[in-house]
């Protein structure tokens, strides 16, 4: 923040130069890019590949308590 109530502050805010949008050349002639764009593709693809990951956790944490039953009796007959 300026102090602007002082005379040092007064004579900063009037050297104080500021843009409001792009300025004039040479920075009108150059191509605004458009990193909203990058930033949602790249978004959406750290969502898939989480969706991927969570959908294999499910059907890894799934497997094992089909199999359990069998493998239960398998046990059972081998310690008999």
């Amino acid at each position: 923040m300026i102090p602007h109530k002082t005379k040092h502050g007064a004579a900063a805010l009037a050297r104080l130069k500021a843009y409001e949008g792009v300025p004039d050349a040479p920075y009108d002639k150059i191509k605004r890019m458009e990193l909203e764009n990058k930033r949602k593709e790249r978004a959406q693809l750290a969502y898939e590949r989480k969706k991927q990951l969570n959908k294999l956790r499910v059907k890894a944490e799934k497997k094992p308590r089909r199999d359990l039953p069998f493998k239960t009796k398998m046990l059972l007959k081998i310690e008999n």
